[in-house]
């Protein structure tokens, strides 16, 4: 798809979000946007307490993505790991780690509907990958 291996606007130790987030709860993920947003990844800082839905809510205020996930027929924004699967809103982040589909530093992708289409997962950069300044611009 047209996501892959865009650079990041902010390097890790500057993901937004940390602010509200107390210390032992920060959990740093590294976000794709949905491709229409056009918006390019950035590194947030959310609660390992939040559930999925409160995660897809947050990135989305925080991204200027439109979020229709309350209007009955619309389709659904949802959260995804770097290998495709979708995450279950009513899953803490921490539950997510927990079952391995997630991990601290890693990549999340937020898109409308229930699947990823033309999803590459080698397509996108984790915190680890993105240590050194070539991986985001500043």
């Amino acid at each position: 798809g047209g996501r892959a291996l865009k650079k990041h606007t902010n390097k890790p130790k500057e993901a937004i979000g940390a602010q509200g987030v107390p210390e032992r709860e920060r959990f740093l993920v590294s976000v794709y946007f949905p491709t229409d947003s056009k918006r390019a990844p950035e590194f947030h800082v959310l609660s390992s307490q939040w559930t999925v839905g409160k995660a897809i809510d947050t990135l989305s205020t925080r991204g200027g993505v439109r979020n229709d996930n309350h209007l009955p027929n619309a389709t659904k924004l949802c959260l995804f790991s770097q290998n495709g699967t979708r995450l279950t809103n009513s899953k803490t982040l921490e539950g997510c780690v927990l079952e391995g589909v997630l991990s601290g530093g890693g990549v999340v992708v937020l898109e409308r509907g229930e699947r990823l289409e033309g999803h590459d997962p080698k397509g996108y950069l984790d915190a680890s990958q993105c240590g050194d300044k070539d991986c985001c611009v500043m």
